[in-house]
C-alpha cells in the first residue's frame, strides 16, 4: 500500500489534484487566487520535470 501511494504522489496529476483539495478544504477565499496559482506552477513544473510513465 505504501509503495502504490509512493508511486502516486511521483506522477504530475497527483500532486495536481491535491492542490486543489487543499485549496477546497481550507484556503480562505481572499487567498485563493495566489493558492492556485501557486499550485498551478508548481504542477506545471512537475509536469516538465518528471518523465512519463512507460
Amino acid at each position: 500500500m505504501l509503495r502504490f501511494l509512493l508511486s502516486r504522489l511521483r506522477e504530475p496529476s497527483t500532486l495536481a489534484g491535491l492542490g486543489v483539495l487543499a485549496v477546497l478544504i481550507g484556503v480562505k477565499p481572499e487567498h485563493a487566487d495566489a493558492v492556485t496559482q501557486a499550485i498551478g506552477a508548481t504542477a506545471a513544473a512537475a509536469a516538465v520535470l518528471l518523465p512519463d510513465r512507460k
